[in-house]
């Protein structure tokens, strides 16, 4: 059975990233990360094994810190989905949500063998374009797993 990263990459254009309103869905994780691998686990600990208490990612940068008080309309249509789903079919196919911002994520060391055949190289790749425009305290990773 597949382990599955969802989430969005969220950018503020308000100053006061802390507004109800502040954050904007930009980037759909789910349709460019295939599988949890092990940058997913270092960064947020969502792996298979992580989830299972089977291992414990060493020095994972965000693990289980919940969603963001603040979400994007995009995070938000996403969890009413998940919640109609929870609904139906009952819960234990999404858990793990967690955020972190592009200023932790860009900070935290990362394997660069892991980094290269990782999905998560091209959601870098167009973050560091985001970057141009927002800084890095202003783009955000919200995400969660689908087993």
């Amino acid at each position: 059975m597949s382990f599955w990263i969802q989430g969005y990459i969220e950018v503020s254009r308000l100053p006061d990233t802390n507004d109800e309103h502040a954050w904007t869905d930009v980037i759909n994780l789910g349709s460019l990360i295939d599988v949890a691998d092990e940058v997913s686990e270092r960064l947020f600990a969502l792996s298979k094994l992580c989830v299972t208490n089977k291992e414990i990612a060493p020095s994972s940068l965000a693990p289980n810190r919940g969603l963001p008080p603040n979400p994007s309309a995009g995070v938000r249509a996403a969890l009413s989905e998940i919640d109609e789903h929870e609904t139906k079919y009952g819960k234990g196919e999404f858990g793990g949500y967690t955020h972190a911002s592009w200023a932790e994520v860009k900070s935290h060391e990362i394997d660069a063998i892991a980094m290269q055949r990782s999905d998560w190289k091209i959601v870098f790749d167009l973050v560091r374009q985001l970057e141009h425009r927002f800084t890095a305290d202003r783009i955000r990773f919200v995400v969660w797993f689908v087993w």
